[in-house]
């Protein structure tokens, strides 16, 4: 015959145990990036019964990744396993909040649980990732593995009194100087007219300035 012993808790523990299965605030780090860009998350803590049994580590699978956006601003970027990330329950359930457009009632009630839970990369800055952005001192620094790609309406850089040039445009331009150039002194001639001087007579007229105003930059523009 088993004889079962009951364990002994007081309020406090009762509360803290009960509290501990809501999940409103957690820690963790991806383990999977699914194809349709959720997550399965890895709890870093595990669970304890009251009785002080540790169980397996917990996995949270197809979780919704948040990032900074609204109509103004956006922010993406990759994330890959490894990565960690802070889980925030919802008080209801949100299958997709980029869906949600305006207040509707909830689909289930349950509060806090892990299927309520959303992704938002968040830790300790780390030197090793392929993009930083360090703000220091007034200083500004971005670093990039790849290519730094930038597309707006116009780029002010420092001000914007001055402006670029594009090199096909003004090798272009250069080009036709030269051609037009060559073309005027391989058809100039010397004539000599009854006693004056002998002159060179250029058939075509030697160029007297280069026209680069199409290598002049538009959209991109600097302050020296």
């Amino acid at each position: 015959m088993t004889t079962l012993q009951a364990t002994s808790l007081n309020e406090r523990d009762l509360i803290e145990n009960i509290l501990s299965s809501f999940y409103i605030v957690d820690f963790g780090y991806i383990n999977q990036v699914n194809s349709d860009k959720t997550v399965n998350v890895t709890h870093a803590g595990k669970t304890v019964m009251i009785d002080g049994t540790e169980l397996s580590e917990t996995v949270t699978e197809n979780v919704e990744v948040l990032t900074i956006c609204g109509s103004g601003f956006g922010v993406s970027f990759d994330y890959k396993a490894g990565d960690r990330v802070l889980l925030l329950g919802l008080k209801t359930y949100v299958p997709k909040v980029s869906e949600v457009t305006q207040a509707e009632a909830p689909k289930s009630f349950i509060h806090y649980n892990r299927a309520t839970l959303k992704a938002i990369p968040m830790c300790i800055f780390s030197e090793n990732s392929q993009v930083k952005i360090i703000a220091e001192s007034g200083a500004l620094t971005i670093t990039a593995e790849k290519t730094i790609k930038i597309n707006g309406d116009k780029i002010e850089l420092n001000g914007n009194g001055k402006q670029f040039v594009s090199w096909q445009e003004l090798n272009t331009a250069l080009t036709q100087f030269l051609t037009t150039l060559k073309t005027s002194l391989q058809t100039a001639t010397y004539v000599n007219a009854g006693g004056t001087p002998t002159v060179l007579v250029f058939a075509n007229p030697l160029p007297s300035s280069i026209d680069i105003s199409s290598a002049k930059s538009q959209n991109v523009v600097f302050g020296g």
